[in-house]
């Protein structure tokens, strides 16, 4: 559809639009022909210019001079009134727009506040001030009645803003709800519902004349129940079906608000309208901010339950990564200790095997010629005598070197006879009492395990000779529980541990390397005899090795 032919559309239907409310209203006029407390029209000309723009205002201007042209005014006066109409709905429609900001949903307490001040009180003020001086200089209204006049204009207009603009705006604004089956039903009930106790109050010849006003509060759960469940529009089109039903009875004489003076009966009705249109949209605002509060406090929930499962499981694949990267790392550094073993083992018997039997052959050469130059009685034999000697004492040496780098007790006994020969050579080599104590049946089946707690237990008896200053020395490999403890204890002058803890001494790096590898504890501790006992708790072989796999995982 052109542009140019949907603006000429609803120039036309806004005009006729207007024109009809306005004849409309002006059946139950109070004042001469003119003014009437009934009037639609000013909240159908708020509704046109804030959903569609200021350029339906000439229809609105068009339609209110046909409206008042039609009460036989002189089309002067009557030209002067629709300009005083026209701008009212103009500055309101502008005041909302500029300095409020003013959304059609009405789904705000600050939109709903802006309507009653800036367009229902203030703009319809210029409106009254225009007809009714209008109507004083024609004659129409003298000026003694003035004030009571004006006052009646304004009211009639307040009401059609708060009255019909509600419904219009909120249905022009495209907000009405999708409504399911069982709220179209709950829709349907509220209506009839609604329809029976207007009919009952407003409706009834016995509340008339005695001003029993009470009875019109009944409507009120209405206007909660539309404004609870169904927000602006609810609220809106529930005070639009009070209003027609209670201006339907007031003007039939029937219903609380009828007294002697259909001018004061009108009146009171005007006022109840007012009151209940103020009261629906409040509400209905306040529940609509309230909705949109917890929507957004749960859209922030959600995306923040989001985030966390994002960032949770990054963490985790990061964890498993990093799990991973330690046991790819473990791993290689087992291989490196195995292979540095390997190494070892194939030093210390090449240093056994090749370079002691050499030894020892040199050995018996070398004892062989010093009794032959003994025999001879040859000067030289002493000379040979102090060779054997070094002789012996390098195959020793050789020995106890091949016995370091790697224990062939290990192989054959396993740990507890590596440790025992490890007490033993103490005691032969080192002239210290060094005993060894091991639980019955505990064993170390796997050799990087053992290799291991054989290096610990080695490098803490290195250190018990070199600085203790011990007579002697105790190695226990006993069962705690489901753990394993390897300690190294000494009664000498002891140390502090924690400047032990502190020191950065390659065997004190190496043992507690080693014990990480067993994924057990290092620790270092004074003992009962004021000396220093060197500990290593490890889990057994099972545990141990479940622990490599929950890592590989």
């Amino acid at each position: 559809m052109k542009p140019g032919f949907t603006l000429a559309a609803r120039l036309t239907g806004v005009t006729l639009l207007y024109a009809a409310a306005a004849i409309g209203g002006l059946m139950y006029a109070v004042v001469g022909s003119t003014v009437t407390l009934v009037w639609a029209p000013s909240g159908i000309a708020l509704a046109a210019l804030l959903a569609y723009g200021y350029r339906l205002s000439f229809g609105i201007a068009l339609g209110a001079f046909l409206a008042n042209a039609w009460t036989g005014i002189p089309l002067a006066a009557a030209a002067v009134i629709a300009m005083g109409n026209t701008l009212e709905a103009l500055v309101g429609a502008f005041l909302l727009v500029r300095l409020a900001r003013f959304r059609n949903a009405l789904d705000r307490r600050r939109d709903v506040f802006a309507l009653i001040v800036l367009a229902a009180i203030f703009s319809t003020m210029l409106s009254a001030s225009i007809g009714v001086a209008t109507l004083a200089l024609g004659g129409i209204v003298s000026l003694g009645n003035y004030a009571t006049v004006w006052m009646k204009w304004w009211l009639g207009d307040m009401m059609g803003v708060l009255v019909v603009a509600p419904p219009l705006l909120v249905w022009l604004s495209r907000t009405r709800p999708a409504l399911s089956t069982p709220k179209a039903v709950e829709a349907l009930c509220l209506v009839a519902a609604l329809v029976l106790v207007c009919h009952k109050i407003f409706g009834a010849p016995e509340l008339a004349v005695h001003g029993y006003y009470p009875a019109s509060l009944a409507v009120f759960p209405f206007i909660i129940w539309g404004a609870l469940r169904f927000g602006p529009w609810g609220a809106s089109l529930v005070t639009l079906v009070v209003s027609i039903l209670a201006i339907w009875g007031t003007t039939r004489g029937t219903g609380p608000f009828v007294v002697d003076q259909p001018v004061d009966s009108l009146m009171r009705w005007c006022a109840f309208a007012i009151v209940v249109a103020v009261t629906g949209l409040l509400l209905a605002a306040s529940v609509a901010e309230q909705r949109r509060a917890q929507a957004e406090l749960k859209s922030s929930h959600d995306g923040l339950e989001q985030r966390v499962k994002e960032r949770t499981q990054d963490i985790a694949e990061i964890n498993t990564d990093l799990r991973r990267e330690m046991a790819a790392r473990r791993s290689l550094e087992n291989a490196l200790i195995r292979v540095s073993e390997e190494q070892q083992q194939a030093i210390g018997r090449e240093l056994h095997d090749g370079l002691g039997q050499h030894l020892t052959g040199l050995a018996l050469f070398s004892a062989t010629l010093q009794h032959q130059l003994h025999e001879r009685a040859q000067p030289e034999a002493e000379a040979a005598g102090r060779i054997v000697d070094l002789i012996n004492q390098a195959t020793a040496m050789t020995r106890a070197v091949a016995r370091g780098l790697y224990p062939a007790a290990l192989e054959v006994g396993g740990l507890p006879a590596a440790l025992e020969q490890l007490a033993e050579h103490t005691r032969s080599l080192q002239g210290m009492t060094c005993v060894f104590r091991c639980d019955a049946d505990l064993q170390v089946r796997d050799p990087l395990v053992a290799i291991n707690l054989y290096r610990v237990a080695q490098e803490a008896v290195n250190n018990a000779l070199k600085y203790s200053q011990a007579s002697h020395l105790r190695i226990d490999l006993t069962r705690v529980e489901d753990r394993h403890r390897l300690c190294i204890s000494d009664d000498g002058i002891g140390a502090d541990p924690e400047r032990i803890w502190r020191g950065q001494g390659l065997g004190m790096h190496n043992m507690r390397y080693r014990a990480s590898l067993l994924g057990g504890t290092f620790a270092i501790e004074k003992n009962a005899h004021r000396g220093t006992t060197v500990a290593v708790i490890y889990p057994h072989q099972g545990e141990h090795h479940e622990q490599q796999r929950q890592h590989g995982a």
